[in-house]
């Protein structure tokens, strides 16, 4: 079931992914009647970027640290903005070779989000093309949710 007042708010390793949270806080600030759950997907490098696996387990584990960083940044300006830590929750999924786009949508669906709240990196439209816009997919496949997409 969707709960309207469940928030899932995405952040990645870039730094202008936390625009949407201060958006988000200035927004919620001082609510306590949402939950937000704060929610980055680790997308560990393939074989064909880096073909030493030493090395490609250490640059994912560089990352999942970063994501891992990125959200406790998130929680503090949530928290800053007098959200009860009770409400807030934060999850680093591994996305396992699938999509980014498709992990969030599943956890919205199966979590009952009503909202997604995801950054925009303004990626340019041959960008988008050739590789896709995480913000892009997630607006144009989510159901039973509203999309909030920040730029």
């Amino acid at each position: 079931m969707i709960i309207w007042n469940r928030i899932l708010a995405t952040v990645d390793e870039h730094e202008r992914s936390l625009d949407a949270v201060h958006y988000l806080a200035s927004v919620l600030g001082g609510s306590d009647t949402c939950q937000v759950a704060l929610l980055s997907v680790h997308q560990p490098p393939q074989a064909d970027t880096i073909p030493d696996q030493e090395q490609r387990a250490q640059a994912g584990a560089m990352e999942e640290g970063l994501l891992m960083g990125r959200l406790e940044q998130a929680r503090r300006i949530l928290l800053e903005a007098a959200i009860p830590a009770a409400n807030l929750s934060t999850h680093l999924i591994p996305a396992q070779g699938r999509p980014v786009a498709e992990v969030i949508l599943e956890h919205q669906a199966g979590n009952g989000y009503g909202t997604i709240v995801l950054g925009r990196r303004g990626v340019s439209k041959t960008e988008e093309f050739l590789f896709g816009s995480v913000s892009s997919m997630v607006m144009h496949k989510a159901r039973d949710c509203a999309v909030w997409i920040i730029s």
